[in-house]
């Protein structure tokens, strides 16, 4: 393998992404993925006007945004009628808006462009370990000869182990909630909905959101469903809770909800996902530089996952011009603002929307509504939803 080629770890959006930026500047790179066939594992995802443009940079916005769903709104309340959320991208900006995106789609996407592109993409190939001089990286494989590279790039994810060779301060701990999801079939005349979360104080939401299709081929649309669940109850759920009772609280929250889950009828249907806090001093080290949820790992409750990742990427490739370990330390520079915001607001709202607080959401449920309809308040809780804060006060990510 030539010395002069960057290796990137993880096929995922971070990962893909960063490989497509970075071989459209002309580096060459080489893709490590350790599943042998790779194949989109995720929620839908909600990608915000930041990674609108990202794509749109990629040349790829219009396939996505005919795969996916326009979300104008996102709006969310208790049983009991209190509005708790209602955001408009239009009150931010008057093209602004969400799109809802089945990962499949998104990833048919980036992985198409890095056939076109010619990446060179191993799957099946686990990467160990790596070992970093003034001159490159070498990777440890399992089973395989070691291989040579000039820099090296982590997108394998939250749970990262490769990230623990990085010799930077770090901690991952992982959320005490998650969540189980599916995408199902749009019902013959299911309300169109947008963005629709329903709250019964912190410990039970359920999340409603369009995704549009996997694929041109498919005839009917997805929406994704998220139901919150403490990690302790993840493991076994389906034996301990069964299928029949987890419908039955879905629709007892949201008795809308009926005629969808009338589609989840297999337990097998539901996917679990769990979560991280992610934090590091920096995100490089010398020639290796950690990227998307390996990096900065956080709760869903932004949906900032994927567009954090591929402005990563397109951030990554545009200081690209010298010497790696400088590349890495001016894209620190580059991101500390806008990662630093968004890590501290996702730990700060977490409580309020997964926890078994009892006073965060009590003073969510009687204040954000109230608070959401004062022109500056609304303002800054749509420019974070929309991804472009870098402060609490003040500042704007310019890509």
């Amino acid at each position: 393998m030539p010395d002069g080629s960057v290796a990137i770890v993880g096929a995922g959006v971070a990962g893909a992404a960063a490989a497509a930026r970075l071989a459209e500047r002309g580096i060459e790179v080489d893709v490590y993925e350790a599943v042998p066939e790779p194949r989109p594992i995720g929620a839908g995802l909600l990608l915000q006007p930041t990674g609108q443009r990202v794509l749109a940079a990629m040349g790829l916005l219009d396939e996505a945004l005919a795969l996916g769903t326009r979300v104008d709104r996102l709006f969310g309340d208790t049983p009991a009628g209190r509005t708790v959320l209602d955001m408009s991208y239009r009150r931010f900006h008057p093209e602004a808006y969400g799109l809802g995106i089945q990962r499949g789609a998104l990833m048919g996407l980036l992985w198409g462009r890095l056939r076109e592109l010619g990446v060179r993409w191993h799957c099946g190939v686990a990467v160990d370990g790596f070992d970093q001089d003034v001159r490159g990286v070498t990777l440890r494989l399992a089973g395989r000869e070691t291989e040579r590279h000039s820099a090296l790039v982590l997108a394998n994810g939250s749970f990262s182990r490769l990230r623990e060779g990085m010799n930077v301060g770090q901690s991952a701990r992982p959320f005490p909630w998650g969540a189980v999801w599916t995408v199902l079939p749009a019902p013959a005349g299911f309300a169109q909905i947008e963005l629709r979360q329903r709250f019964r104080s912190a410990s039970q939401m359920l999340g409603l959101m369009p995704v549009g299709r996997a694929t041109h081929a498919d005839a009917q649309s997805g929406v994704n469903l998220f139901w919150s669940l403490p990690v302790a109850e993840l493991d076994g759920w389906s034996t301990r809770m069964g299928l029949d009772r987890l419908k039955q609280q879905m629709a007892e929250l949201f008795p809308d909800v009926a005629p969808l889950i009338a589609g989840l009828t297999d337990a097998a249907q539901l996917r679990e996902a769990r979560y991280a806090d992610v934090w590091m001093r920096r995100w490089h080290d010398g020639r290796v530089l950690a990227i998307g949820d390996c990096a900065h790992g956080m709760s869903p409750q932004l949906g900032q996952g994927a567009n954090m990742a591929l402005i990563d990427a397109h951030e990554l490739a545009a200081e690209v011009g010298g010497d790696w370990p400088q590349v890495f330390e001016r894209y620190t520079r580059r991101r500390r603002a806008h990662l630093r915001f968004y890590g501290q607001a996702s730990k700060g709202l977490t409580p309020m929307f997964q926890s078994h607080a009892v006073v965060a959401p009590w003073l969510r449920d009687r204040f954000f509504g109230w608070g959401g309809r004062l022109p500056y308040i609304h303002q800054q809780s749509i420019a974070t939803l929309a991804g472009v804060k870098t402060g609490w006060l003040w500042g704007r990510l310019k890509l």
